[in-house]
């Protein structure tokens, strides 16, 4: 098993050689995707030689990309914001296209007097670009003059244009007339021999660059073009945008026949090197890979189409601003920052992740450094995972009701606009940038690993690597989401206890290497920071404003008949946030429908907690429900204690919850202890 387990990986990391990296392109994404859903599933052809060739065939993939004509332009970005004169970009800038560019961000945005108005001009107190030129994640693995190097210039939005500024906590705002979506930015192109040929398309204003360092202001009232010239190689073009005017952004290159033929080869390329790298070493079970491909084409497709909340963002290519203020901003910026440092050789301050002691949710900057160290400047690895999520939910409600539940099930999932088991709610986390999503799909990936792996809860696949996958990914989702902790703690221990029954010492050393990841939090607190918290410092004090104290006075309160109390009101209000919310939902109109949900969740909640008795009572047959169902209620404990209530906080509690009623009542239907599992 070992082996087969290096094998994938191995044969992964030579079809992503095979493609590139950065990973840019939704098409790139998507065939790594599927080559990876066929690894997966996909059975090990014998033969050690066969992972040679393959590396052979790479390795001339790779050198024949190398040697095609690729346009290679130097490319300049930043937002232009300006408040004083003598700032970076004033310094930097040819002196005609800074005064033009400043003459109309005025007349858009007119200049104040200090102090600012805060609700017309907050962005002010939040600074303007302190260089130049803004780095980008894409010259992590691709070294840039400036910015980054470009093949392909086609943008008509600033989500599309992939700026990584946009992001930058460094611009925090959140209220006023310059919005965050709509930030003004600029763009310098210098063109290259090999885009002799081409033309730029463009509507609006740019300078474009003559000899002895003379610009010509071009002003297309339509989208028009100019062809490149040899005298244009090695000249600059200036463009700046302000999508709060002009709606609309419309800048491309439309490339030679030359770069056309080149960039049409490398697609080629790629994907004959990775299908050959996976026709050389596994071959497929089709029912199996075509149905886990139809679940995750299904998935993806609603993702991308999915626009009824957080309009304006999306997972995917393009890259929007996260909402200012906004824990989304944090991650991704945070992300960005450390991934750059990772690729200057700067590992362990990377490692860091900018608080020396945590204080924020630590592990969702981890997920968007290896983003964007693997995809630059998009989305399209959350996108990618999230996914994954109605994938791993059927094969755990396969496991625990059989296939037919599972079917059922994973198209309510996709197709319910409200409450909890909705994918829909999955997409919105994770379009906000919150972590709720991945480590909610980690989590469930783990208990499907653990019940697969443990004879005692019907599971007949025994595998150390899977039992040591299954602990690192609830170790990962933990360090997402620290409110997962209990019911983490709650599987390792249970998985243990089930191990050692058995006298299988090798899956609790397996499970316990794998949970060990999470020791990375105490570690870092007290390497970096010299103090010792668990997870992090907010965790030990402002996250948990209730105690089990709390709870003890009102209790009294209550025997002795004061209701009226502030510490029965307190816990009411508590209980109420936590119980008393219908949650997610599309959109206003659909609250009734919301309640009726909520009524079904809360007698999920209750048949869920009756299960939990029945099992401690020694009344219940079918080990792996009860695990789920403590699974459940633990995932619910911390709602009790926690400072906000907000329905998210719950969302893998309540999805898990009504998963124990759907089993529950589909075995009951039957009589049976648990399902037999059908492929």
């Amino acid at each position: 098993m070992v082996v087969s387990v290096l094998t994938r990986l191995i044969a992964a990391a030579l079809v992503v050689a095979a493609i590139g990296v950065p990973v840019l392109e939704t098409w790139e994404a998507l065939f790594l995707a599927a080559i990876f859903l066929a690894l997966m599933f996909g059975e090990l052809k014998p033969g050690r030689w066969r992972l040679g060739v393959a590396a052979g065939l790479v390795l001339a993939v790779v050198g024949l990309k190398s040697v095609l004509p690729r346009a290679d332009i130097a490319e300049a970005h930043n937002a232009f914001m300006v408040i004083h004169d003598g700032e970076a970009l004033q310094r930097g800038l040819p002196t005609d296209v800074f005064r033009s560019w400043r003459a109309q961000f005025d007349a858009i945005y007119p200049p104040d007097r200090y102090p600012y108005d805060a609700e017309r001009s907050q962005w002010r107190t939040d600074g303007v670009p302190e260089t130049l030129f803004a780095p980008s994640s894409d010259s992590i693995w691709r070294k840039a003059k400036y910015s980054r190097q470009v093949d392909v210039i086609n943008f008509q939005s600033l989500g599309e244009f992939r700026g990584g500024f946009s992001n930058e906590i460094h611009y925090n705002f959140w209220s006023g007339e310059l919005r965050r979506e709509s930030m003004p930015f600029y763009v310098m192109y210098e063109l290259t021999a090999a885009t002799v040929g081409s033309r730029l398309a463009w509507q609006g204003q740019v300078f474009w660059e003559h000899t002895y360092g003379r610009f010509e202001e071009i002003v297309h009232d339509v989208t028009a073009e100019r062809v490149i010239t040899e005298e244009d190689a090695g000249k600059r073009v200036y463009a700046v945008f302000f999508p709060k005017r002009d709606g609309e952004l419309n800048f491309r290159m439309e490339p030679s026949l030359k770069l056309r033929l080149a960039g049409w080869t490398d697609v080629l390329l790629s994907i004959v090197g990775g299908i050959l790298v996976l026709m050389l070493t596994f071959r497929q079970r089709r029912g199996t890979y075509l149905r886990a491909l139809s679940i995750f084409a299904v998935g993806y497709l609603l993702m991308a189409s999915f626009v009824g909340i957080s309009e304006g963002k999306y997972l995917g290519m393009s890259y929007p601003p996260h909402g200012g203020g906004d824990d989304g901003l944090v991650h991704e910026s945070w992300g960005r920052e450390m991934a750059m440092l990772a690729g200057q050789g700067e590992i362990v301050e990377a490692l860091q992740g900018i608080e020396a002691v945590y204080w924020f949710t630590p592990g969702t900057r981890y997920f968007r450094m290896v983003e964007k160290l693997g995809f630059g400047d998009t989305n399209l690895f959350y996108a990618l995972l999230v996914a994954c999520v109605p994938l791993i939910l059927f094969y755990l409600m396969r496991h625990l009701a059989g296939i037919r539940a599972a079917w059922a099930i994973t198209g309510i999932f996709f197709v319910a606009v409200v409450g909890n088991l909705s994918y829909l709610q999955y997409i919105a986390n994770a379009k906000l940038g919150y972590g709720e999503a991945l480590a909610s799909g980690l989590f469930l990936l783990g208990l499907l690993a653990m019940l697969r792996t443990q004879t005692g809860w019907g599971g007949t696949e025994r595998s150390l690597p899977v039992v040591w996958g299954a602990g690192a990914a609830l170790a990962a989702c933990m360090f997402l989401r620290p409110n997962y902790a209990l019911a983490v703690i709650w599987l390792g221990a249970a998985y243990t206890w089930a191990s050692l029954k058995h006298r299988d010492v090798g899956s609790v050393i397996a499970l316990g290497l794998g949970l060990g990841l999470a020791l990375w939090m105490p570690f870092h607190n007290w390497y970096y920071g010299g103090e010792f918290y668990l997870i992090s410092a907010s965790g030990s004090s402002y996250s948990l404003s209730l105690g089990v104290g709390d709870y003890v006075v009102a209790l009294g309160d209550i025997l002795r008949g004061r209701l009226d109390s502030e510490a029965v009101a307190v816990i009411s209000e508590q209980l109420k946030g936590w119980l008393w919310d219908p949650g997610f939902l599309v959109r206003p109109g659909l609250w009734p429908l919301a309640w009726a949900a909520h009524a079904v969740k809360l007698l999920a909640l209750i048949v869920t907690c009756w299960v939990v008795v029945r099992w401690v009572a020694g009344r219940l047959l079918g080990t792996d429900l009860a695990v789920v169902a403590v699974a459940a209620v633990t995932l619910h404990i911390p709602m009790l204690f926690t400072y906000t209530t907000h329905y998210r906080y719950a969302m893998l509690g309540w999805d898990l919850a009504l998963v124990v009623l759907i089993v529950w009542f589909v075995r009951s239907a039957i009589g049976a202890r648990r399902l037999p599992r059908t492929v």
